[in-house]
């Protein structure tokens, strides 16, 4: 279930979002991402905050969708980039073997680890065989809101990536690093990329 009171800080705080996390050339990790994806392939950037990773991967030659439950996040995909993006939850997610490729990157860390088995699968379920996952996490334990009062759910590497292979991925590469957020303070991340 979304967390209401995250969604309603980041349609407030909408364009400081943007302004401190938009790029307009793809990191590592996305260029990482856009290479493993067949030219023209279908992907999905499940919570996509301002647009502008999906509008990279458009402009790297794939075909982009992307969704994110912030009205506001979407109303900046939409206006800046155009893209072909809805409001929605996780919890909307119900294609079946449509993408290529799925970047769910430093969104899923708002669901409840109550849920995240069953997102894991829904994703699982929504990828092409060999279709490849990308996902960015926070590190740590337990769930907590930050100081913007929105609510994070913090994984160990081996907790997450067990719970990745259960949901029937095959993992392929990881790495950890440390990131200052919109709230302030340093803290250390995941990346995990997987296949379907």
């Amino acid at each position: 279930m979304a967390d209401q009171r995250t969604i309603e800080v980041y349609n407030e705080k909408a364009s400081d979002y943007a302004d401190k996390f938009s790029r307009t050339k793809p990191d590592r990790d996305l260029r990482s991402f856009i290479a493993s994806i067949p030219k023209g392939g279908l992907v999905l950037d499940l919570g996509c905050g301002p647009g502008n990773s999906a509008a990279m991967m458009q402009a790297a030659g794939l075909v982009a969708e992307a969704m994110d439950a912030s009205a506001q996040m979407v109303e900046l995909a939409r206006a800046k980039y155009g893209l072909n993006v809805k409001q929605a939850t996780f919890d909307d997610l119900s294609a079946t073997a449509r993408y290529d490729g799925i970047w769910a990157n430093f969104s899923l860390l708002h669901a409840e680890k109550s849920d995240m088995a069953r997102h894991l699968s829904t994703i699982h379920t929504a990828l092409k065989p060999g279709g490849h996952f990308h996902i960015g996490m926070k590190l740590g334990t337990g769930e907590k809101r930050d100081d913007m009062d929105r609510m994070y759910t913090y994984y160990e590497e081996a907790e997450l990536k067990d719970m990745i292979q259960t949901a029937g991925f095959t993992l392929c590469d990881s790495r950890k690093d440390a990131m200052t957020g919109l709230a302030g303070p340093v803290e250390p991340f995941i990346i995990i990329t997987a296949h379907a």
